[in-house]
């Protein structure tokens, strides 16, 4: 008799501790699917900030170079801005850099005080209305749209 008492007292014990078991592995799946996403998003967030830092370091040094040239920006491109030493040649040398989301930076000045800093490869259109956002009343212009963002900086 306890042996048979024992028997199903081990019975009920393994069950639950499957049971267990299985709704422990689905409370961790989907907190890992949570905090995966939250991952994920912050990462995503990381990108616009990070293109937004270096687009004003970029203007930046556009601005020395054009001081330097009596307010003409119009020789300031990146390799100009290497030989100055304004820009690390291991990353810029080229002519270009690779931006936080693989796209691409393209400097063009005009003659008078003002030049424009492009970015390419933006992936969403909230993130280009964040960029925007960013810089709205405190550059001449900006416009994103179909992946690519356009700073104007100069008198506003």
């Amino acid at each position: 008799m306890r042996k048979q008492m024992l028997a199903k007292n081990l019975k009920k014990q393994r069950g639950v501790t499957l049971i267990n078991v299985l709704i422990a592995m689905v409370v961790v799946g989907i907190l890992a699917i949570i905090t995966t996403k939250a991952v994920m998003d912050q990462l995503s967030d990381t990108k616009a900030e990070e293109l937004a830092r270096e687009v004003s370091e970029l203007s930046q040094q556009v601005m020395k170079c054009g001081a330097l040239k009596g307010g003409n920006f119009s020789t300031c491109d990146f390799a100009e801005l290497v030989r100055l030493g304004y820009l690390d040649s291991a990353t810029w040398g080229t002519g270009t850099g690779s931006n936080p989301y693989g796209g691409d930076y393209s400097i063009s000045g005009a003659a008078t005080n003002q030049f424009t800093v492009n970015a390419t490869g933006v992936t969403s259109e909230a993130h280009c209305a964040r960029l925007s956002a960013m810089y709205t009343g405190r550059v001449r212009s900006v416009s994103c749209s179909s992946g690519s963002l356009a700073v104007t900086f100069g008198n506003i």
